[in-house]
């Protein structure tokens, strides 16, 4: 009766076809759409792993080149108690405001407001850090006290000028870049992505000596001799012991222990932890869009085996009467439906996987994108499947099972 029913799925081999494909559309997304949140969420956890212990501090309510640490604030977070004894390591950074690069604002990534950051760096202190001048890949990094620079090495696929060693990038004095220095990039240091999706605006950096961050910034009449950034590496074992620290430095702070500066303290994986938050509410429209397809998949079949059923009348009436039970005949159906979404099953995997490969491929015009195929996925795929075969050859089923050979006999 097996190879009686999966043959007779394919009576009508069009509408049969046609059916499968619907399902199979219905189930690539919810196969995609799996892969592609089990490597984000992968993505997440490898960065929260790379971020315990991680805490950045900036001067209170400002960002970016607006943040102003004196530069001997790290030593006095080093000697204060119940938070010294604890640093591990840090880094420091100086960010220049973003007229500073901004001739290269929209010649990255078309559409995405990516932009070139420039900042300063303490080479020792970096060094020490294991930061960008000690992740060269390619040059080497720059000399203090030179006009030059290091460059992140995502950009080198991206940018629409040149990045290469040896080449000038133009830093502008002024908003209107009427006065300028030039830069020599020396180097590319080796810069991951941190698993915000690809059409997130990306801050590429480009790093060179601290002290010709600040005599840029003098010449600029700028504000200079200052951090705009302090990364501290606590010797911690969770998150829960990082969050006791940075609440430390922040109550430390609104009691005036920093005065005249008063700052901010965050943790990277609390930061990371609310993005994965954000991420996870879009998750959970993914249930939805499963429910959605069921339903769908499950309509394309009923009306299928219904058609199906409707012009086979005298063929299920001819087979009661030879000897079939209602369970045969209602089995048949469900064997007919079962193939059908079986086979929207492989279609759907088979179109998933080459869209997942396409769009982590170099050809995606919006960059790699991370997927995982997990057996997991694979399974959920058939297993709706299975679920559609069933709920779309339940009624059709039901209905041929019921038929009447005298009455359909006599009709004919």
């Amino acid at each position: 009766m097996l190879i009686f029913s999966i043959k007779n799925a394919f009576r009508k081999k069009a509408i049969a076809i046609l059916s499968s494909i619907g399902i199979a559309v219905g189930l690539m997304l919810v196969f995609v759409v799996g892969a592609f949140t089990a490597g984000v969420t992968a993505d997440f956890q490898v960065n929260l792993t790379k971020t315990l212990g991680l805490v950045n501090v900036i001067e209170k309510s400002q960002i970016g080149s607006n943040s102003k640490l004196p530069i001997d604030f790290p030593d006095t977070l080093l000697n204060t108690e119940n938070v010294g004894d604890k640093i591990l390591g840090y880094s420091v950074e100086a960010e220049l405001p973003p007229y500073f690069g901004s001739d290269y604002d929209g010649q990255m990534v078309e559409d995405r407001a990516d932009r070139l950051i420039v900042k300063g760096l303490n080479k020792t202190i970096d060094e020490s850090w294991e930061g960008p001048t000690s992740r060269i890949i390619s040059g080497r990094a720059f000399e203090p006290g030179k006009n030059e620079s290091i460059i992140d090495s995502r950009i080198v696929d991206v940018a629409q000028f040149n990045v290469s060693i040896g080449s000038q990038i133009k830093v502008n004095l002024d908003p209107g870049g009427i006065t300028s220095v030039n830069l020599t990039i020396v180097g590319i240091y080796r810069q991951d992505g941190d698993g915000a999706p690809p059409f997130v605006p990306i801050n590429f950096n480009l790093f060179t000596d601290i002290t010709i961050a600040w005599d840029l910034l003098e010449k600029a009449n700028e504000t200079s001799n200052y951090y705009s950034l302090m990364t501290i590496q606590f010797n911690v074992e969770s998150n829960a012991e990082t969050e006791v620290l940075v609440d430390n430095i922040n109550e430390l702070s609104d009691n005036g222990t920093f005065s005249p500066v008063f700052v901010s303290a965050y943790s990277l994986a609390a930061f990371l932890e609310q993005i994965e938050a954000t991420f996870e509410l879009f998750n959970s429209f993914t249930p939805i869009l499963s429910i959605v397809t069921v339903l769908a998949g499950g309509m394309a079949i009923i009306v299928t085996q219904l058609m199906a059923v409707s012009s086979r009348m005298k063929e299920f009436a001819i087979l009661k009467a030879t000897g079939w039970k209602n369970r045969h005949i209602f089995l048949n159906v469900i064997i007919e439906s079962l193939t059908l979404s079986l086979l929207g099953a492989v279609i759907g995997l088979l179109l998933g996987i080459s869209l997942i490969l396409f769009f982590g491929s170099n050809l995606n015009p919006f960059g790699s994108v991370g997927a995982i195929i997990t057996v997991g996925g694979v399974f959920e795929v058939i297993a709706y499947a299975v679920g559609l075969g069933i709920l779309g050859g339940l009624y059709p089923g039901y209905k041929a099972s019921k038929v009447r050979p005298v009455i359909v006999l006599k009709g004919e």
